[in-house]
């Protein structure tokens, strides 16, 4: 089989446009929710990593961009992190490319790979811009590390280590949920739904022969 090319024309098709909007909803929901309830998880990369998935690497950058810079009015702490969300949108799109949801081992690669790059690109800006402290569920936890007597680089990369790990495990379990309810017609018109679709059973196609 000749092997699919992408473009990024291609991935800003109408349906991947509309999934934008939808991704940044989803992502200032489950951010306010963590906010709110001082939870040690972000949960506002949801709709980036779904739309990374379903979509490609650049669909989910520009969900990424748009939640930060939605969600930064409100809260100017998220203007700092734009490129975290880029970067997780991104990075899920690369790996959606290169069907690296389709089985466990696969999917535990691309767990620890997402956990990698996000914290790589969200430490230096906790600790550089905001001194380890941010105001988020995981500065608590960050803080009361600090007070023990933990280096502020140690403290901040153990704390994030250990809850986006949790994070991407979540947004991934449902993005992939949402994703196998959608019908395989539909799923085939986004840029990485066709590595979703349901395969039949050898046996059901043999006996429609």
């Amino acid at each position: 089989m000749e092997k699919k090319k992408y473009s990024i024309k291609e991935d800003f098709s109408m349906l991947a446009i509309l999934i934008i909007p939808i991704a940044v909803a989803v992502n200032f929901v489950g951010g306010q929710m963590a906010s709110l309830l001082k939870l040690p998880m972000y949960l506002d990369t949801i709709g980036t990593i779904f739309a990374g998935m379903l979509c490609g690497p650049w669909v989910g950058a520009v969900a990424g961009a748009l939640t930060n810079i939605v969600t930064g009015i409100a809260n100017p702490v998220n203007f700092a992190f734009i490129p975290v969300n880029i970067i997780a949108g991104l990075v899920t799109g690369f790996l959606a490319r290169g069907n690296m949801f389709s089985n466990w081992w696969k999917w535990l690669i691309s767990m620890v790979i997402m956990a990698i790059t996000s914290i790589a690109s969200a430490a230096p800006i906790v600790v550089l811009v905001y001194g380890g402290v941010t105001g988020s569920g995981t500065s608590i936890i960050t803080a009361t590390a600090m007070a023990a007597g933990a280096n502020i680089w140690a403290a901040v990369i153990g704390t994030e280590g250990v809850f986006t790990v949790l994070d991407r495990i979540i947004s991934f379990v449902i993005s992939i949920l949402v994703i196998r309810v959608i019908p395989d017609r539909t799923l085939v018109k986004y840029g990485c739904g066709a590595n979703y679709i349901k395969k039949k059973p050898a046996t059901a196609q043999s006996d429609k022969k």
